[in-house]
């Protein structure tokens, strides 16, 4: 991109935020007009309600000669419109244009009437001060002065931060449920409007929410899980996830454990199993403990919550080892059943869930045909949780039987040419009866996809050969359960070998994978190893991470921007302006540049503002974005 082509771009970026501010002032303009307007009415109203008032006392209590207020009767007052209940203590209202120009801070309870204040710290103050009083009216008024300040002035908030939460965090348990539902909803207003300033009274906040949780009011539910959905979308996400654990993982009210796991669940997905298992304190050693626990949970809710967690987890290669480091061998053993199910027969769906839930949920963790009964309203099975089968019934005779298990078990052999012999025999079982390995393909696998990155080079360049070949034949079956995230996630790390044989046959899987597979399956997988991947590999995956987008932004929009936008912030933060990482066939910036260009060219714009939006990406960030497109 030359420098007149960046200058040109800036000059245009400067062009629409011009307009905008402009845009926005008009808009300002406006409101600030209609609303002057607004409290000239009210101050005309009450006034001529005064007068009013004055003139018949003066004309009831007086006995002298006729006034020309006793000839015509005056006009009574408009009923449409009734004035807002004047408090006693307050002052009198002022018909002077200053009491139009500086409205009350909380004049309405609508958040966008409302307006920055002259004095903000004064204004604060009193809010809290009103919080301490026992008049609900009087405490709702205080919050909304909170609420309102949060959105124009969050410095003066970020200030007394821990004073403000304390407050609030005593209104969210306030018995009035008025009270507490606009508490609440204050707490997800300041996750919004103050991000991360949030993270050194999150334990708090997020202990009371998830508590409130447990009552059986459903709009306070709403409310409180809208105000968690606001947590993890601004705060930082590690300062997020310890928060949920420490305040909910071992409450005793099953609501609370199973929003905690379900709001985990998310956050899990948004770090990805690369951040979860890179063995960063309060992270790892968190996480697994507690969907292990969750697994083991009363409510089947909470227990599909853990498998999740755990399955998404899965395809990393380094799973077993953090699992096996950070949980006790006890609750391995208590759990091993439903970690060999998960690999098996993948997650399943949902306890209890309706189908019309089944068809509004998108993404890994439900099986493929899931969905289909879940959108088929007239089905016959509709009411029937089994799942179908999802591939034809073979059925394997004795000896093949035993022939399989005699070649799993040489798979894993300390001999390198037993599990050499057991790979030939492998290929030549596929090539003879695909549909005899496709019942045991994920048995299979558990021992195959360890030999992709064998000690042994030469165990290792043969594994490799032989998945190459086996792909067009066992395209039906390696999607099943984890078998394609963990085949994957053994193939990428041979992109580094200085081996050009083996560096040759990894990308040649990929690339068989690309053509044989649904890129849907493929783009979550190939995304996560473009995160884990060292400098060497990272390029060249990043680079079919960028082809895959292609096809399957048509099909599934939500998809990608779940699973590749966060590749892309990552490939921001870590690479520099100058792209100096190299590796594979390009350097990183050009494969960043490559992946940065096909999401633009499908986004658009939207690309930018999510770029924006996220609280990772600094304007240094989006800075280097720009430079990266060729607009």
């Amino acid at each position: 991109m030359t420098k007149a082509s960046i200058d040109h771009i800036k000059q245009k970026q400067i062009q629409l935020r011009q307009e905008e501010l402009e845009q926005k002032r008009l808009e300002k303009e406006e409101k600030i007009r209609k609303e002057k307007e607004r409290q000239q009415e009210k101050l005309r109203r009450l006034s001529s309600s005064e007068n009013f008032g004055i003139e018949t006392l003066s004309i009831n209590g007086s006995s002298s000669s006729p006034s020309p207020a006793k000839t015509s009767p005056p006009k009574p007052l408009p009923p449409a419109i009734t004035p807002k209940k004047i408090k006693t203590e307050n002052k009198p209202v002022s018909s002077s244009p200053m009491s139009a120009q500086y409205p009350p801070p909380t004049d309405s309870d609508n958040p966008e009437d409302w307006k920055p204040v002259r004095d903000p710290d004064a204004v604060l103050k009193d809010a809290l001060k009103k919080l301490s009083q026992d008049d609900w009216d009087v405490k709702c008024d205080g919050i909304n002065k909170i609420r309102q300040l949060s959105l124009h002035h969050s410095d003066v908030i970020q200030a007394q931060l821990h004073t403000v939460t304390v407050a609030i965090n005593a209104e969210v348990k306030n018995l009035r449920s008025q009270v507490s539902r606009l508490a609440i909803c204050c707490l997800g207003e300041l996750f919004a409007n103050l991000k991360r300033g949030m993270d050194p009274d999150l334990d708090s906040t997020t202990r009371t929410l998830l508590a409130k949780n447990a009552e059986s009011n459903g709009f306070i539910k709403q409310d409180v899980e809208k105000a968690l959905e606001n947590m993890i979308d601004n705060v930082s996400p590690p300062r997020a996830l310890t928060a949920l654990i420490l305040g909910g993982a071992g409450h005793k009210s099953n609501p609370v454990r199973k929003m905690t796991a379900q709001f985990l669940v998310e956050l899990t997905e948004k770090m990805g199993p690369g951040r979860i298992l890179s063995g960063i304190k309060d992270i790892t050693d968190k996480i697994l403990p507690t969907a292990a626990k969750f697994i083991q949970d009363g409510s089947p809710e909470t227990r599909y919550y853990g498998r999740k967690i755990l399955y998404t987890l899965m395809s990393h290669q380094d799973f077993e080892k953090m699992l096996n480091k950070h949980v006790n061998s006890t609750t391995i053993r208590n759990i091993q059943e439903t970690l060999d199910s998960l690999k098996q027969k993948g997650l399943g769906d949902m306890p209890n869930e309706t189908p019309s839930a089944k068809s509004r949920r998108s993404g890994h963790g439900s099986r493929s045909n899931s969905t289909v009964r879940g959108n088929s309203a007239n089905s016959a099975n509709g009411n029937n949780n089994t799942p179908l089968p999802r591939r034809r019934t073979v059925k394997t005779d004795a000896a093949t039987l035993d022939e399989i298990n005699q070649m799993i078990d040489m798979m894993s052999a300390s001999n390198w040419n037993d599990r050499y012999n057991a790979l030939k025999d492998f290929l030549v079982l596929c090539e003879a009866n695909p549909d005899q390995v496709a019942p045991h393909i994920v048995k299979i696998f558990d021992k195959f996809s360890p030999r992709l990155v064998d000690s042994n080079s030469k165990v290792n360049l043969f594994a490799l050969q032989v998945m190459f070949q086996v792909i067009p034949l066992l395209k039906d079956s390696l999607p099943q359960g984890p078998v394609l995230n963990i085949a994957i996630g053994n193939v990428v790390p041979n992109l580094s070998s200085k081996n050009r044989d083996i560096h040759e046959a990894a990308a040649n899987i990929l690339e068989a994978l690309i053509e044989h597979i649904d890129a849907c399956q493929l783009i979550e997988p190939f995304a996560n190893q473009a995160i884990a991947a060292g400098p060497r590999s990272k390029p060249e995956i990043v680079e079919k991470v960028a082809y895959l987008v292609q096809k399957v932004y048509v099909k599934k929009q939500k998809l990608v921007i779940l699973r590749v936008l966060p590749l892309l912030w990552h490939l921001l933060v870590a690479s520099n302006s100058s792209g100096a990482v190299h590796g594979g066939s390009c350097d990183l910036r050009t494969a960043s540049a490559q992946l940065a260009n096909v999401l633009y060219s499908n986004m658009g714009t939207s690309l930018i503002d999510k770029a924006q939006a996220d609280p990772n990406i600094t304007p240094r960030h989006v800075e280097f974005l720009n430079q990266l497109l060729d607009r």
